[in-house]
């Protein structure tokens, strides 16, 4: 599937919610499956690390190290401690590309000087990994080098394009690997950017894969969360996708959704269906208000969907004996 090129897209367009969102989600899942995105984006590591030790994430270090002004907003930025097999302590480096601008030519000037000022303060080894969340298939910074009267410097490291997992979705989407969704679902905010009906869709088939993947209930509610804020659609789309899952989780008897989610669906609903009416019919009499605040959210459903084809307002809601 081609992805739209972010030279064609107007700005915010490609993302479809603020950059502090998506390092917030990237951020969440990078620090819960760390060895399982080692495992599936980094897989030359994963033996050389002694996974019995935990992990550390140095944030507060990491931060202390940069300069205020220079860290914006990449939150997602990642400083990691692991030991290695033979009892060594380094440090990965993992640095999260999301802006997506080609035109950022100070990126592989940033990852030196990243590597340079931890290596200044600890003296330790440092493996760097760049991953790359745009829509640009050309760019691929992995390189950054100066040379000046015979004096050469050069850093290579390697990248991880996200584009690069499209020809291997099927097995993403078959992977007992948690990280697979969180691939997928990147994936699907570059395919589906600007085609929200797309995009409902395509969330709607992962979260059913999710759920059909038999994980434990804190795995799904975070995958879910992760889908929630990198796949974000308008209001009357959101509520669609509720719905799709309230009965996906009826059919498979299954409720993850909270108790916050199911009142905000229901309250939701209303609001949604009232804006039907109006739009379709102009005016709505105070009787059917009254209707649609009692009624609950598989009711709303139905005279939802009813608005579509039905020719007059009285049509939505006489045909259903329980709604009187």
């Amino acid at each position: 599937m081609d992805v739209v090129d972010v030279a064609d897209l107007e700005v915010g367009e490609l993302e479809k919610m603020p950059r502090t969102d998506l390092d917030g989600a990237w951020k969440e899942v990078l620090r819960k499956y760390f060895k399982e995105f080692v495992e599936l984006c980094w897989p030359e590591i994963l033996d050389k690390i002694d996974w019995k030790k935990q992990s550390i994430f140095l944030e507060k270090e990491f931060q202390a190290i940069l300069k205020k002004e220079e860290i914006g907003e990449r939150i997602a930025d990642k400083l990691i401690q692991v030991w290695l097999k033979d009892g060594r302590e380094v440090w990965a480096l993992v640095h999260l590309e999301i802006q997506g601008d080609r035109g950022k030519e100070d990126f592989s000037e940033r990852i030196y000087i990243y590597r340079y000022r931890i290596f200044d303060i600890y003296r330790k080894d440092i493996a760097t990994l760049a991953i790359l969340i745009d829509s640009n298939r050309k760019w691929r910074p992995n390189v950054y080098q100066r040379e000046f009267w015979g004096t050469k410097l050069r850093l290579e490291y390697p990248i991880l394009k996200i584009l690069d997992f499209q020809k291997e979705k099927g097995a993403l989407l078959k992977s007992r690997n948690p990280f697979a969704l969180v691939i997928l679902a990147q994936l699907a905010a570059l395919e589906t950017a600007g085609d929200n009906p797309k995009r409902m869709v395509t969330k709607f088939g992962l979260t059913k894969s999710l759920y059909l993947q038999g994980w434990n209930k804190s795995d799904v509610l975070d995958l879910l969360r992760f889908l929630e804020q990198i796949l974000v659609l308008p209001k009357d789309l959101t509520l669609q996708y509720h719905h799709q899952v309230a009965k996906l989780e009826k059919e498979l008897d299954m409720a993850y959704m909270t108790y916050v989610e199911k009142m905000w669906l229901e309250q939701g609903e209303s609001t949604l269906l009232l804006q039907q009416l109006k739009s379709k019919f102009k005016t709505i009499p105070d009787f059917y208000r009254q209707k649609i605040a009692k009624a609950n959210s598989e009711t709303l459903l139905i005279w939802g969907i009813r608005v579509l084809d039905s020719r007059t307002i009285e049509e939505v809601f006489e045909q259903d004996k329980t709604s009187d």
